[in-house]
């Protein structure tokens, strides 16, 4: 209870608490990997997994990603958490080669941003960047292009000298 009122007497800003979102996700995902690899077996005496025992602990994490982007989705749409959540369940779905499910929950994130910030802000930039990457491993090179050059816009844009100096 005394962690939660110094962080309610604490004056925190959107980029903080996204950052901290981030730092919370990934130091579960660091946590998640090294608990996982410290039960293996040595490599002399590595027995092979059943397929659903791989299955299952796959299915593990997509369902634990699901049950966060679920919880982030009850703090708001504008939450930094949501967003954090979002990109490590598009990050899981990519690395598993579930490109249509992670294009998804990048349209989610990119459709948040937008409406937060608006379609020209920088942080909708790193969303379409990683979104475009994402399109390229999938092979879908067009579309991946099309992002990118409405990211480098954006960048080129949110990066001139304002005329009104």
């Amino acid at each position: 209870m005394i962690i939660f009122s110094a962080f309610d007497s604490m004056n925190w800003n959107r980029r903080s608490l996204l950052r901290m979102a981030w730092a919370i996700v990934l130091f579960m995902c660091l946590l998640s990997a090294c608990t996982h690899h410290s039960r293996k077996p040595s490599s002399s005496s590595r027995i092979p997994l059943p397929a659903e025992t791989v299955e299952s602990q796959t299915s593990s994490v997509e369902q634990q990603l699901l049950a966060t982007v679920k919880n982030a989705e009850g703090l708001g749409p504008g939450n930094p958490l949501l967003l954090s959540s979002l990109y490590s369940l598009a990050t899981y779905y990519g690395d598993h080669k579930e490109y249509d499910k992670a294009a998804a929950q990048y349209e989610r994130a990119l459709q948040l941003k937008e409406e937060a910030n608006g379609p020209n802000h920088p942080d909708v930039a790193a969303i379409l960047q990683r979104y475009a990457r994402l399109l390229q491993e999938a092979k879908r090179l067009s579309e991946a292009t099309n992002l990118l050059l409405r990211a480098d816009a954006i960048l080129a844009h949110s990066s001139s000298p304002s005329p009104h100096k």
